[in-house]
């Protein structure tokens, strides 16, 4: 069976057989909402009633050897396991939110059975389908537990599981653990041994417990100073001109598919002796605040919050936005990058706070905090074992790069968000989406700055590139700001 990936797009895919599965868990207890949890019920409640926005999918293949209801057996030994699957969101009358853990209950696993006889060549598709429509499902994270799968079988032998769960219960690193405990358990049902054993690692409940404690609240302040220190060195706006008559619907997010730009970042890494998301990062400030006639960016960042021990292996949602100021205003690229490190590696460092409160620091300061990058790609990209492209192959490449709209939405809270994703069927490509706010960007610049941003990576492959050419090398025509 060909790997099936959830961004194919199926055109007859045959109906899946939803089940419901029991489970137990060792305790039922209610408590405060973590941080994490907090930060990403706001983001719930301003983004109703498309709370299918915030699920997050990640695939497994089935192992020879383990049958239907084995696999059954591990999702359920999964939801037993942690409890952060089988968590309730509670909202209470003050505002505030707690969190109920559930001591028994059921959750959803779709089917899909599929023959070679029938279905023959569309197998991809008819999986990928079914998996787009897991994903598409949002969660009463008030009355259902985060956690639901489907699995893809194959004239009678599982192939792949896809775990879907909501923001709430996991951040990508908790659902990428998740499915690395399912394969191994799959991997021993195939071959007879002993289940491993579950890695220690802090509960929500425990975690909130920390963070009202006199050291987690320590913590907190250390990481509001921080943010206090990146708002004083950040302009008021990324985009400091008022806001033109907005599209309809008000957000549109575009998508570009690159085969150039990871063998760009790649080189332009090497040249300048950093990483590849350092590279990424820094451009994308600069093409922005440039663009804009400006000398700072200001971007809020998603970080992990994985340093402590306790949480190396937590299966929840830790991760929370911090601010960074990067400078843009050097003659050298070399000298954004510096800053973009500096100003990435504080921001990791103080990443767990009330957001709440940051949220009343930005508002006092008067930064508007609504720029954000995402980057997911590079956090399971690897370079591969070849010499990169020359230039020329580079441009080349870059000639079949493929723009589509992907979605239009009617709110949000962005300004601008970017984000990268690997593409499943084919690690050479890079998937790089901007949600735009058209009374911000028009949808003419969100194209642009998404082929723009293509191109500056491109020229940074072949040299240094200073950070007031950008603009132009982005194909913008103008030195300062952009007309609207």
């Amino acid at each position: 069976m060909n790997h099936p990936t959830p961004h194919a797009l199926a055109t007859s895919t045959p109906e899946a057989t939803r089940h419901l599965i029991a489970f137990r868990g060792d305790r039922a207890a209610t408590g405060p909402a973590t941080w994490g949890q907090q930060h990403i019920w706001r983001d719930i409640v301003a983004m109703l009633p498309d709370t299918a926005f915030f699920n997050i999918a990640q695939v497994v293949f089935v192992p020879a050897g383990v049958d239907l209801p084995g696999v059954f057996a591990q999702l359920t030994e999964l939801i037993s396991r942690h409890e952060s699957l089988r968590t309730l969101a509670v909202p209470r009358p003050d505002g505030s939110l707690a969190q109920r853990v559930l001591g028994e209950g059921t959750f959803e696993v779709d089917v899909l059975e599929l023959t070679c006889a029938e279905h023959g060549a569309e197998l991809r598709e008819h999986f990928a389908g079914a998996a787009r429509r897991l994903e598409a499902r949002g969660f009463d994270n008030t009355a259902e537990v985060p956690f639901r799968a489907l699995v893809g079988v194959l004239d009678g032998a599982p192939q792949a599981v896809i775990l879907c769960l909501s923001h709430l219960a996991a951040d990508l690193a908790g659902v990428r653990l998740l499915a690395g405990e399912l394969d191994a358990l799959l991997a021993a049902r195939a071959g007879g041994g002993e289940p491993p054993p579950r890695r220690s690692a802090r509960e929500p409940l425990e975690q909130a417990e920390f963070e009202n404690s006199p050291d987690g609240l320590r913590m907190e302040e250390k990481a509001l100073r921080h943010w206090s220190t990146q708002l004083d060195r950040a302009p008021a706006d990324n985009f400091p001109r008022p806001p033109g008559d907005p599209a309809e619907p008000r957000f549109w997010r575009g998508e570009l598919v690159s085969r150039a730009v990871p063998e760009a970042l790649r080189v332009a890494a090497d040249r300048h002796r950093t990483t590849v998301p350092n590279v990424l990062l820094a451009a994308t400030a600069t093409l922005l605040a440039r663009s804009e006639d400006l000398e700072v960016c200001g971007l809020k960042l998603v970080t992990a919050n994985r340093f402590r021990p306790e949480l190396h292996h937590a299966v929840g949602n830790v991760a929370q936005e911090v601010f960074v100021a990067v400078d843009v205003s050097g003659d050298s690229f070399a000298d954004v990058l510096r800053s973009a490190w500096t100003a990435t590696l504080g921001a990791h460092r103080n990443g767990q706070f009330r957001p709440e409160r940051a949220r009343a620091l930005a508002e006092e300061a008067g930064v508007a905090v609504d720029c954000l990058v995402n980057d997911l790609w590079s956090t399971t990209w690897e370079a591969p074992d070849r010499p990169a492209l020359s230039p020329g192959q580079l441009t080349q490449v870059a000639g079949e790069s493929v723009f589509r709209w992907a979605d239009r939405l009617d709110q949000d809270e962005v300004a601008f968000f970017l984000e990268t994703f690997a593409v499943f069927e084919d690690p050479g490509l890079i998937r790089i989406t901007l949600l735009g706010d058209t009374s911000r960007m028009e949808p003419a610049r969100i194209e642009g700055f998404l082929r723009g941003l293509e191109r500056v990576l491109l020229a940074l492959a072949e040299g240094d590139l200073p950070p007031a050419d950008f603009p132009s090398v982005a194909g913008f025509n103008t030195p300062g700001p952009v007309p609207r």
